[in-house]
């Protein structure tokens, strides 16, 4: 693991599956299968970092700092563990084979035996993809009545983002606030459900959060997301441009308008496949030379970041193929599909990753976050691998 100055530290060539990723500058089919091969057999065997108790003596600023010891690993049941789920579903999706359900029904029973944690906006995530299996339906359709009917919510009704506490059984409320990683955690789950049991009120809920959060969350001047807002300052706290923030966006919004796409109307859908476009091209304005993004999107001396570059890159690319964004998007992800495999070491960890963020008081704050292969890095690596594969 990395603190703030050795983030941008890339394994020797020894180590590292970039430089057999690349063939005349392009990425090729084989190092793409290889890699992913590498980062999802990581990923499905991903324990605590080798260095915790270093990153619990940081100086007493360890959750100011990114570590949360639950984030860690695959043996929990909340946000980072859902996405590596989402991850692992994508990519079983790719090959139609059985190693998404192989690995998530005992996933999912161990953590029934260990204890459900509360529920919240962080620990619906798990459910986007375990409500696939039939073994989920009963809990997915008891989770979405929540979230409709019990959630908190801000005013103008919003999902308030309702966090994981210290404990696994302890919620922080972070009263009154909406963050841009909501969409991504709830709003699509949401959406998902309305769509298989054909519930309209359940789709209309998504619509409204996903368009509620635009409203506060989009910056016209930039074309970029905010991390949060809160109705009750007005403010959008520090006004950063958040990376990984910004690509659950860019991820989220083209996975939404595909799958609700017959269910909105021609000026709904207008309207979110130009707020698409507008924050890609504010994106591909800010992107980095090595393919990558800064950890602050506008703040060149941040360290440039893995799972958020991932995430905006593999949004792109789907949008790209589902014609929502213009053809000549597709290369500059491309260049991005080439530095995150340069940063996959030859054991499967996928490095330069961000940990847990909550919303920083400043811009700095962001910065400071350490590194470290972290459940939701392999996935979103293994999201962007994927797409990757549509195109070569």
């Amino acid at each position: 693991m990395h603190n703030k100055g050795e983030t941008d530290t890339k394994p020797g060539a020894e180590d590292q599956v970039g430089s057999q990723g690349l063939r005349n500058g392009n990425v090729t089919k084989i190092a793409l299968v290889q890699a992913l091969d590498l980062v999802t057999d990581r990923l499905m065997n991903l324990q605590r970092p080798d260095n915790e108790s270093e990153l619990q003596a940081l100086d007493g600023e360890a959750e100011r700092r990114g570590y949360f010891a639950r984030d860690f690993g695959m043996d929990e049941w909340d946000w980072p563990q859902g996405v590596g789920l989402y991850g692992l579903a994508k990519i079983g999706g790719y090959f139609e084979d059985g190693r998404f359900g192989d690995y998530a029904r005992p996933w999912m029973q161990a953590r029934f035996e260990q204890g459900m944690p509360s529920r919240n906006i962080n620990t619906t995530a798990p459910l986007l993809s375990l409500m696939d299996l039939d073994e989920a339906e009963a809990l997915s359709l008891e989770w979405t009545e929540w979230l409709i009917n019990g959630l908190p919510r801000t005013e103008e009704g919003g999902y308030q983002h309702v966090t994981t506490g210290r404990t696994s059984g302890e919620l922080t409320l972070n009263e009154n606030e909406i963050w841009i990683d909501t969409l991504f955690m709830a709003i699509l789950f949401t959406a998902k459900m309305g769509v298989k049991y054909d519930r309209e009120d359940w789709r209309q809920t998504s619509l409204h959060q996903l368009l509620l959060h635009i409203k506060y969350l989009y910056d016209r001047k930039t074309g970029l997301f905010f991390h949060g807002w809160h109705f009750t300052g007005r403010h959008n706290f520090s006004e950063a441009f958040w990376c990984r923030g910004n690509g659950w966006f860019t991820l989220g919004l083209p996975e939404y308008i595909d799958l609700m796409r017959p269910y909105l109307s021609e000026g709904v859908l207008l309207y979110l496949t130009q707020t698409f476009r507008s924050q890609s091209e504010a994106l591909l304005g800010l992107q980095h030379e090595s393919g990558l993004w800064h950890t602050l999107l506008d703040e060149p001396v941040s360290y440039t970041e893995t799972s958020g570059s991932a995430a905006i890159a593999a949004g792109i690319l789907f949008g790209v193929r589902r014609g929502l964004l213009p053809e000549a998007y597709a290369q500059p992800a491309m260049r991005t599909v080439a530095a995150v495999l340069e940063r996959i070491g030859t054991d499967g960890k996928v490095e330069g990753v961000s940990a847990g963020t909550p919303i920083g008081q400043l811009r700095e704050d962001y910065a400071a976050i350490v590194t470290a292969p972290m459940a939701y890095g392999q996935a979103l690596a293994i999201v962007l691998l994927g797409e990757a594969l549509y195109r070569v």
